[in-house]
């Protein structure tokens, strides 16, 4: 997402502000059109924050599948295809819920990594659909399909985006480890990740553009809270929540590294943890008063509560909310909560987020993504 200076509208002249309109109109329109003249296909590997439960191979079993409720809306990676006319979506990305007996949830980029030191021996390693996973389903997914063997069009080929986002689970439990085992398992967690890029790469018979999100520190969520920090939370010195901080600083330091290197690719990295941060503090300030009101450039923001989950159990209190039999509560009004629930964005942030990424790539990853680049 670009921030303009506000003093560029005030000091430019009339007639150069409806030069530069009709200008920007018009090559808005014609990249437009151009995503629009590609078969554009979206190829998702993540977890259930890119996951929306339709999958073209490989389906979970129900106990391991990641259930989206219908009023959290579409996914992020669903609104991005929105916006660039997707014409496909293929769906890799796998979650293992909350009710999974094992004591785990989510997905991690390498379960190797994660099962060290996790579990007492690998007979009970967990299911974790690690990235290694996605991507074999996927070129399996290729192969059956023809895709592979150059049996496709053109303009699919060059209309193909990929989307990898981990990290969060990674960074969750990696938080509990010791700082130099944290760091460690971090390290090898990036090399894994690029290891899978690299294998995407080579199974593709063109550049692969990917989308990658960085991490998002999950220490704000309402989840690291409920669990680690808050009254009841296994973390009440803050000693994890300090490793989550730092742990996040180096993933995201590390793919912005790497990103920059990388010879198999376009990579677009998207900066989601500042975005999140932003919104948080837009709505603070806010809520004390202090937004810059007389700023026109600033909309006013669009989030009722930033901290809070719309769904949980029955300590939430939500004016007016809705109570299932179960004892989970649900807000009225959930497009005005930044979170869903402990652990996934709302469905206006998941919205913003894929109508941002859209944006960015139809201005500025227009054609063949000639450059890797960053956004935020």
């Amino acid at each position: 997402m670009r921030l303009f200076p506000r003093q560029s509208a005030i000091l430019g002249l009339t007639l150069s502000g409806i030069i530069f309109f009709a200008w920007s109109f018009h090559t808005l329109n014609h990249r437009t059109q151009y995503w629009n003249q590609l078969s554009t296909r979206l190829v998702v590997f993540g977890d259930s924050w890119s996951d929306n439960g339709e999958y073209v191979i490989d389906p979970p079993s129900k106990d391991l599948a990641f259930l989206r409720d219908l009023a959290q809306g579409r996914t992020w990676t669903e609104w991005l295809c929105l916006e660039i006319s997707c014409r496909h979506q293929d769906n890799f990305a796998r979650s293992l819920p909350y009710s999974w007996t094992r004591g785990h949830s989510g997905a991690v980029v390498d379960n190797s990594i994660f099962n060290r030191g996790t579990t007492p021996n690998a007979s009970m390693a967990e299911p974790l659909a690690d990235l290694k996973t996605q991507v074999a389903q996927w070129i399996r997914f290729e192969e059956r399909q023809g895709y592979l063997a150059s049996r496709t069009s053109e303009p699919v080929m060059k209309g193909t985006i990929f989307s990898v986002w981990f990290s969060l689970w990674d960074v969750w439990y990696d938080s509990q480890r010791s700082k130099e085992d944290s760091e460690k398992a971090i390290e090898d967690t990036i090399n894994a990740l690029f290891v899978q890029l690299d294998v995407l790469a080579k199974h593709w018979p063109l550049r692969v553009k990917i989308i990658m999100p960085k991490a998002v520190d999950p220490t704000f969520l309402p989840g690291w809270h409920a669990t680690r920090t808050g009254p009841s939370g296994s973390d009440r010195t803050a000693i994890e929540q300090r490793s989550a901080v730092r742990l996040v600083a180096k993933w995201n330091s590390a793919i912005q590294e790497r990103s920059a290197t990388w010879e198999n690719g376009h990579l677009y990295l998207y900066d989601t943890n500042e975005w999140i941060i932003e919104q948080i503090r837009d709505r603070q300030m806010e809520i004390l008063n202090v937004a810059e009101k007389h700023d026109s450039d600033k909309s006013k923001s669009p989030w009722g509560n930033v901290t809070s989950p719309c769904v949980g159990n029955g300590d939430q209190k939500h004016p007016n909310a809705t109570e299932t039999d179960d004892g989970i509560v649900r807000c009225l009004d959930p497009q005005r909560y930044l979170f869903w629930d402990d652990l996934h964005l709302g469905p206006t942030a998941l919205k913003m987020i894929g109508q941002g990424i859209a944006g960015d790539i139809i201005e500025n990853r227009n054609g063949a993504w000639s450059m890797n680049s960053t956004a935020s």
